[in-house]
């Protein structure tokens, strides 16, 4: 028998199985093991489909998972693309849905002291920034807006540069390559999207902070900063204790929210939004961010043993 939904009733289906993705995996861990039952057989089945050798446990799963990250100082559109059928792609989305990495993401609560914006390719940030716009545009407050974003330099063909200056300061400027206005990293970048996005006059009046995580030589190469980077340079300055809202985009979300907590100083609480993964996107993309967030998640499960 075919059920015919309409927008609404799947939205709230999509919410219901984002928000239980979120409280089993903190009723896993709450019970001294990092996966809900549910969750491990998604991810056994996850592994399985793409044929990845494993055994049902949560350390060895988190092991083969690790082939999918990207090297250091690989950047994601560097990474080849995994090869599967359209019978394997299939699979392994399902099992992603079920572990929560695909589904659109809405806060819970309505008022934050902070709205974290996570920094990431130009185009990424204005998708993120326009949401948490439609988030304010909803009812949903924050006191200050807090951009943390890095020192990598841009590329024209990924950050789509001509079109954000464009925004600023007008399409002439845009095609100078040497134009003053045109920014060179990411934390620059961020400051126009800011400037570039249409936001209700309430909105703009809030205060807004950018922060970011300087490049590192490492023997041949510059490592830009991460999640973890960018949100210690903000703890560093002591912010007031309070709310936060922690803004990204699907697949990322679970793995940067674990990581934001692992550094949270006591007094901090989150919660975390996102939109709605690109059902046309790479799967190693998901993949990598798989494996990063169950990384993370072992490192937790460690901490909490050592103690």
């Amino acid at each position: 028998m075919t059920m015919n939904f309409n927008p609404y009733q799947r939205y709230e289906l999509l919410l219901s199985g984002l928000v239980l993705t979120f409280f089993l995996t903190a009723k896993a861990l709450a019970s001294g093991s990092a996966l809900s039952e549910q969750q491990l057989d998604s991810l056994s089945a996850l592994l399985s489909a793409t044929g990845t050798p494993h055994k049902k446990e949560f350390n060895s799963m988190v092991e083969a998972t690790q082939q999918w990250r990207r090297r250091p100082g690989q950047e994601r559109w560097e990474v080849s693309d995994l090869k599967l059928s359209k019978e394997q792609r299939k699979k392994v989305l399902k099992h992603l849905k079920a572990l929560g990495l695909i589904h659109k993401a809405k806060p819970d609560k309505k008022q934050f002291d902070y709205a974290l914006l996570l920094g990431a390719t130009v185009p990424r940030m204005k998708s993120r920034f326009q949401h948490l716009v439609t988030l304010w545009e909803e009812g949903v407050r924050f006191d200050k807006i807090i951009f943390l974003s890095g020192e990598r330099p841009l590329q024209d063909n990924i950050d789509l540069t001509e079109a954000l200056v464009s925004e600023v300061v007008g399409k002439e400027a845009s095609k100078d390559k040497k134009h003053k206005a045109r920014p060179a990293t990411e934390k620059e970048a961020a400051r126009m999207v800011y400037m570039a996005t249409e936001m209700p006059d309430d909105m703009r009046a809030i205060p807004v902070e950018f922060f970011s995580s300087s490049r590192t030589w490492l023997v041949d190469r510059w490592q830009r900063g991460n999640t973890r980077d960018s949100f210690k340079s903000w703890v560093k300055t002591n912010p007031r204790p309070g709310s936060a809202l922690i803004v990204s985009n699907q697949p990322h979300l679970l793995y940067q929210q674990e990581v934001i907590r692992q550094e949270l100083p006591a007094g901090f609480t989150t919660e975390g939004t996102a939109q709605q993964a690109d059902p046309d996107g790479q799967i190693i993309m998901y993949l990598d961010a798989l494996a990063l967030w169950l990384h993370n998640l072992q490192i937790r499960m460690s901490q909490r043993q050592a103690d």
